[in-house]
């Protein structure tokens, strides 16, 4: 798996709020992409506090569980020709076409 994979990113502050906005690259996608879901961490310590944009349900999660990022069946379905066009193509990745060599 690749790590740290340059980001570009922008961010917003107000007086008791921020923003952030990530632009992520097409090849950062691996092919047939459909499922998403989003991840925020907030804090440090007993403080830290972590949120998902489709988090698992309460009923779901079993006393002293941590947080599991890697949880597929609570991604949600994401149809990128509904959000780009029907005759759009995702592009190919030279990140995605070298790990699977």
């Amino acid at each position: 798996m690749r790590e740290e994979l340059s980001l570009e990113f922008e961010v917003t502050r107000m007086e008791t709020k921020w923003e952030g906005k990530a632009h992520l690259p097409w090849n950062y996608f691996p092919p047939s992409t459909n499922k998403f879901n989003a991840f925020a961490i907030h804090g440090s310590g007993e403080k830290r506090k972590y949120e998902a944009l489709y988090p698992v349900p309460r009923h779901e999660l079993q006393e002293g569980q941590k947080p599991d990022f890697h949880r597929l069946e609570f991604f949600k379905d994401l149809n990128l020709k509904e959000l780009m066009g029907e005759d759009w193509k995702q592009p190919e990745s030279d990140i995605w076409k070298s790990l699977t060599k």
